[in-house]
């Protein structure tokens, strides 16, 4: 069901407003750093570098925060998809363990002094989250994982059975669960707008509408060109993610931009809210498709999300896609109409790890896989203490490479083909469940 006044934009630009660029001013001819990039990474590390009493120029070919910072589900927590076994096997045990806990803790920590520390009014709640297991043999394996977690890390998280599961979603879906109950969740416009805010406070330059058509080395640093004239910097940051252009063919063959789909119901009140949602948590699902949703800030609304498709799919596939996979969820939701439904743009890369580092003498932090809200603030400020010679700056994320594939050239073409090999592998699982 479709509502007449449906909007194809964030829920979340309600309350926070459409992202805007800030007045044009002129660009100098050099500085001491430029940031490629003006979402929560390259703002968050603006920030940082200001606030060392840096010249930092922040540019951005659309308007700050547009892109995936504004347009995700609002979900903070940390998290890895490697598996601890490979992380141990590729990177040494003690990297590994400098991974997790910096993706588990150091991440969220950082997010939220943050928060405090700029009074950043996000609608930032600490509600946890719960992990949906989708099949059945997951639930072992899962706590076994957990188990070697905590030994590792003192992460604070506990197994929830089938049994319980009601308690955290009201259905029967799953398999049991994780719920991690320092998670939390906020209104991302307004989180990249804080942090905007706070980077310019700290005396960063930031510049919307502003692209930069190519970065080439030069005598002791980096040239910038831009439609409005060119710079020159001492160090330079891609911040792009998802959105890396092509004339940064190095950068933009490591990341495989995938959108990301998002609905939002009609107002459907607290009490129908806390029904379907009872342990009032962020939930997200350890399937293929991988759904994820909460409730709205206000508790009057289910924010959906999931990858209805791995390419760019028309809007009236995108909403049949999340309508179904929510319904299969929430039986009781079907004729719910939608109010709010967009997409944008994440960036993965090939192992799932974000990446720090520098290549061809140009910096980069990028590859959150989808879980930018920390990871990205957290990754931005780590690269500017790098790139100002600062050793707090120092991360496992520099020390894992930044994979590529010799056949991913840049355009992602194979992700229509990905997308048929994923949905084989849902009915496969699916089928799996039955027996």
């Amino acid at each position: 069901m479709k509502s007449a006044t449906m909007k194809f934009e964030p829920y979340w630009w309600d309350d926070a407003g459409e992202p805007t660029s800030p007045k044009e001013a002129p660009l100098p001819q050099d500085i001491d750093f430029v940031i490629v990039g003006a979402g929560l990474t390259g703002l968050s590390a603006a920030r940082t570098l200001a606030k060392k009493g840096k010249a930092v120029l922040v540019l951005d070919a659309e308007a700050p925060g547009i892109g995936a910072s504004s347009r995700n589900g609002g979900m903070i927590g940390g998290g890895h998809r490697m598996s601890i076994d490979d992380m141990e096997a590729r990177f040494g045990k003690a990297t590994a363990l400098d991974l997790l806990t910096e993706a588990h803790l150091n991440a969220t920590n950082f997010v939220k002094d943050l928060i405090a520390e700029e009074e950043i009014d996000c609608d930032f709640a600490e509600t946890g989250r719960f992990r949906g297991l989708w099949h059945p043999s997951e639930y072992e394996s899962s706590a076994r994982g957990l188990e070697r977690l905590q030994s590792l890390i003192p992460l604070e998280a506990e197994m929830v059975p089938k049994s319980r599961q009601r308690d955290e979603v009201n259905s029967d879906l799953y398999s049991g669960g994780i719920v991690f109950p320092r998670h939390g969740g906020l209104n991302p416009a307004k989180w990249v707008q804080g942090i905007l805010n706070a980077a310019q406070r700290a005396g960063a330059l930031v510049q919307g509408h502003t692209p930069v058509t190519s970065v080439q080395q030069a005598d002791a640093g980096v040239v910038i060109d831009t439609p409005r004239g060119r710079v020159r910097a001492g160090e330079v940051l891609v911040a792009t993610n998802g959105y890396t252009p092509s004339h940064l063919s190095t950068l933009k063959r490591r990341i495989v931009p995938i959108p990301s789909f998002i609905v939002v119901t009609e107002p459907l009140g607290e009490n129908r809210i806390k029904d379907l949602l009872p342990g009032g948590r962020m939930v997200a699902e350890s399937r293929e498709r991988h759904c994820y949703y909460r409730a709205s800030p206000d508790g009057t609304r289910l924010v959906f999300g999931g990858r209805a498709a791995l390419f760019n799919a028309p809007e009236s596939i995108a909403q049949s896609e999340l309508r179904g996979l929510m319904t299969q969820i929430f039986p009781e939701l079907k004729g719910v109409g939608f109010s709010h439904s967009w997409r944008g743009r994440t960036g993965f890369t090939f192992d799932f790890l974000p990446h720090v580092g520098k290549e061809d003498g140009v910096w980069h932090a990028m590859g959150y896989s989808g879980s930018g809200n920390a990871m990205a603030p957290y990754l931005g400020h780590k690269a500017a203490l790098l790139m100002a010679g600062d050793r707090d700056g120092e991360t496992a994320f520099t020390k894992t490479g930044f994979p590529n594939r010799w056949w991913h050239r840049g355009s992602p073409w194979f992700l229509p083909f990905a997308d048929v090999v994923f949905r084989a592998r849902d009915v496969w699982s699916n089928a799996g469940r039955s027996k």
